[in-house]
């Protein structure tokens, strides 16, 4: 049986190597928070409007959306009921939270229309295949590490020319720190399509438009494999370092089941 990589475990396990232990080899229970649904929700909603080929409407994009989030909540709900053992977000504890969320949600999916209409010349790029790059999915092999994923939108703007497609992934919450994601994609569609993707950028739907472009030239097919390849021997090597510190471990969803938690 293959051991995939992704982006959420490279993740995970360069921040800490034991919460990559506790989560996925001990499977210890995770803290939920209304925020997972909510990014999960308007996802899936991103996705119905860009494949409707961007036809279809604002109130049948929040039906989507309404509907999926829903479900992920009561999914929660089923495994951990007690709202006072969510994670709060500011003053708002899980509860609160979860009703605060579902408008979030519904007015992010009207700033992704928005954005769209008023910028026409963002286009979803087509695979020389045929696939449409909507939640994209790849699966590389980086020196013997298996890495798999989906790409949120691959997207040809006509500001940067035809030929140049970017990766953009959707981010309903903060702003990473780092561009290894959209580098990630960046190798992965290079290397399956044979295109030159050097550029990508995140769209926050806080906000309701793409970050600056990052620049992802400096990422290799090399460079990554070394740091596809270090994570994956640290996890076959069964080295689980913990490495606290009050900022990481405030939002681990694993911090009460670990005995080094700050």
């Amino acid at each position: 049986m293959v051991d995939y990589r992704s982006v959420s475990q490279y993740k995970t396990y360069t921040a800490c190597p034991y919460q990559y232990y506790l989560q996925r080899i001990e499977r210890a229970p995770q803290r939920p928070a209304a925020w997972l649904a909510q990014g999960t929700a308007d996802h899936a909603a991103f996705e119905a409007y860009e494949r409707s080929g961007r036809t279809m409407t604002l109130e049948d994009m929040q039906a989507v959306y309404s509907e999926s989030y829903d479900e992920e909540i009561n999914k929660i709900c089923e495994n951990t009921p007690d709202f006072d053992t969510w994670f709060a977000s500011g003053p708002y504890g899980g509860r609160a939270d979860t009703e605060r969320r579902y408008q979030l949600g519904m007015d992010q999916c009207k700033r992704y229309i928005d954005w769209y209409e008023k910028h026409p010349q963002e286009v979803i790029w087509i695979a020389p295949d045929g696939t449409p790059g909507i939640e994209l999915g790849f699966d590389i092999d980086l020196d013997g590490v298996q890495v798999k994923g989906y790409i949120d939108a691959v997207v040809v703007n006509a500001d940067y020319g035809i030929e140049a497609p970017i990766v953009r992934d959707n981010k309903t919450g903060n702003l990473p720190g780092d561009d290894f994601q959209l580098a990630t994609y960046a190798v992965a569609l290079n290397k399956t399509y044979s295109t030159d993707i050097a550029l990508g950028d995140y769209w926050m739907g806080r906000t309701g438009k793409p970050t600056f472009s990052y620049d992802l030239s400096e990422w290799t097919e090399e460079r990554l494999t070394d740091a596809f390849g270090q994570m994956d021997e640290g996890v076959r090597n069964e080295h689980f370092d913990p490495d606290p510190e009050p900022a990481k471990c405030r939002f681990c969803s694993v911090a009460q089941s670990c005995k080094y938690s700050a």
